[in-house]
């Protein structure tokens, strides 16, 4: 659902859905410059990234989110929206 919805409203962003058992050499194969998933990153995964996002899977509990350079943030429950402003901000650095 979550790569469905950044595809609609993001059509110029590529998106690639995949099952955590494939991460580890999909990450190596694409090279995303940002990942959402249910798996926290491992450092050198996060340091590599514009961001990491790691969705809870229980909704009363933070989604935590990674930026390269080492900022981080929280977020219970986040919103699509939300989300996309990870991409916005991730796009924009990657800009500069």
């Amino acid at each position: 659902m979550i790569a469905a919805g950044l595809e609609t409203l993001r059509p110029g962003t590529e998106v690639a859905a995949i099952g955590l058992d494939q991460l580890e050499g999909e990450l190596a194969r694409l090279g995303p410059q940002v990942v959402v998933c249910s798996r926290p990153g491992r450092l050198a995964e996060v340091e590599g990234r514009l961001a990491w996002v790691e969705i809870s899977l229980d909704p009363t509990r933070p989604t935590k989110i990674s930026f390269g350079g080492g900022r981080h943030s929280e977020s219970t429950n986040p919103t699509l929206e939300e989300l996309l402003a990870v991409l916005d901000e991730a796009e924009g650095f990657f800009r500069t």
